[in-house]
């Protein structure tokens, strides 16, 4: 490294390296005369000045990162630790944390770690580390994630999670900024799923009465508003069977929930084998853990069977078999406009909706709905989650309306009206002679059954009743 000559050139050349980069550039110096000549030797030194000049400029050309380990090396003596991009996947996964994430999580933040270095790659082939990475690799990244369809809710997912792994690696990195802390997320396109009414309730159950595996599961869903996940891997030390009561912490918030235990769900635990620890449902914890495609297709073909299933699909079924006995309740998805998944609006989930809307609209205080489904704001479980239906909305509200404001007219008082009844038959002219006695009996008998309904209605004598 240092000055050379080329033999079809006149100028002096410099060679250097810098961060293990070669550098090579043309000084603006001509070489005159041979080697030990004295014009020669001073334009050598000449351009060993100039090459000094060049190496300096390219010293202070250095990225915010490279200042920034220039400063902690001076005021502490060393360089701070670099993070290769092949690592970052791993050091991610070691940042500590109060509650370490589950493995679906874990397993997603890898996929998405991956092609943000399969881009760099692509298009940033020499950013080998982690504060090489700055804001135009990351909106380009980012760019290229919304190309590909994502929804809104994927999108922002993903960014919070390369924001929070630079934030948290970006001195250990030598990053001087966070790449990502600057992109902004985007409008959610949310497709709520739809609850159930009682009558499609009582149609799954027919469906998954026979099933062994998928009935527990279900009441599970139907009776706790238990997400998923946590109700296949529902423990026998949740359960207290003595006091009707299911006691559980959520893998999604980590909240601990209390449940009430109905009839229906504490039957079907009543079934299960008798365990002291352990899963309540063994296959369906290892068919969740291991198999979960399996365990939702299973699902959706107990939906599919009570009449929840896309309408394309259910033309295409009953034009196979015209005789087909299924009532079609409602579609299984819905499209979105900004993504090219469908979302699913009647699947396991819907139970959780159901429980919520039907608990708040008959009247279940906010905070004893959030003690059972672990909602730390009570403006999430509204926004998400109470989906009242028109027809069920205007029963609940003719419910606890006053009956003037809704134009009704006042119902009528069954026991004042079988009172009027018996003082107009008490009032009755008798008939003539020759027909006074079986009129008597018809009277006695009229009056002995008014007598009765009215002690039904108000159990109480009537005052001069008479046979």
């Amino acid at each position: 490294m240092g000055l050379e000559l080329k033999k079809e050139s006149k100028w002096w050349y410099g060679r250097w390296m810098r961060d293990g980069k070669r550098h090579f550039s043309r000084l603006r110096i001509v070489a005159v005369g041979q080697p030990g000549e004295p014009a020669f030797e001073e334009s050598k030194k000449a351009a060993q000045v100039e090459l000094d000049k060049k190496i300096a400029e390219c010293n202070l050309q250095k990225r915010p990162e490279d200042l920034v380990q220039d400063i902690h090396r001076v005021k502490f003596g060393y360089r701070i630790g670099n993070i290769p991009l092949s690592e970052l996947f791993t050091a991610w996964k070691n940042i500590p944390r109060k509650r370490q994430p589950k493995e679906p999580y874990v397993n997603w933040a890898e996929r998405t770690i991956v092609r943000l270095l399969d881009h760099i790659t692509e298009f940033h082939p020499k950013v080998k580390d982690m504060a090489g990475v700055d804001r135009k690799i990351a909106e380009g990244f980012m760019r290229a994630e919304a190309d590909r369809k994502i929804s809104p809710k994927t999108y922002n997912a993903e960014l919070i999670l390369l924001r929070g792994a630079f934030d948290h690696l970006r001195e250990d990195a030598g990053m001087l900024t966070n790449p990502f802390s600057k992109l902004v997320t985007k409008d959610r396109e949310t497709i709520h799923r739809k609850p159930f009414s009682g009558e499609e309730l009582k149609a799954i159950m027919d469906v998954v009465n026979d099933d062994d595996l998928m009935r527990p599961l279900v009441k599970v869903g139907m009776f706790t508003a238990m997400r998923r996940g946590d109700a296949c891997l529902l423990k026998w030390e949740a359960v207290d069977l003595k006091h009707n009561y299911i006691r559980v912490k959520t893998s999604k918030t980590g909240e601990t929930v209390e449940i009430p235990m109905f009839p229906m769900l504490r039957e079907e635990l009543t079934r299960q084998p008798e365990q002291v620890s352990g899963y309540v449902f063994p296959e369906l914890a290892k068919l969740y853990q291991t198999r979960p495609d399996v365990l939702n297709r299973q699902l959706g073909e107990v939906f599919a069977k009570a009449g929840f299933i896309d309408a394309t699909e259910f033309e295409a079924m009953k034009k196979e078999n015209p005789n087909l006995d299924l009532i079609h309740r409602g579609v299984a998805h819905e499209k979105r406009e900004k993504c090219l998944h469908i979302a699913n609006v009647r699947g396991f989930h819907s139970f959780r909706v159901t429980w919520i809307t039907m608990a708040l609209a008959a009247g279940v205080p906010m905070e004893l709905v959030r003690r059972v489904t672990g909602h730390k704001a009570a403006e999430v479980v509204l926004k998400n989650y109470f989906k009242p239906g028109r027809e069920d909305f205007r029963k609940v509200l003719e419910g606890a309306m006053p009956k003037l404001m809704l134009g009704e007219p006042e119902k009528p008082n069954p026991d004042k009206l079988l009172a009027e009844a018996l003082k107009v038959l008490k009032a009755l002219p008798a008939p003539s002679k020759e027909a006074e006695k079986a009129w008597t009996k018809k009277q006695a008998r009229l009056l002995a059954l008014i007598q009765k309904a009215k002690r039904l209605i108000e159990p109480k004598t009537i005052e001069g009743a008479t046979a």
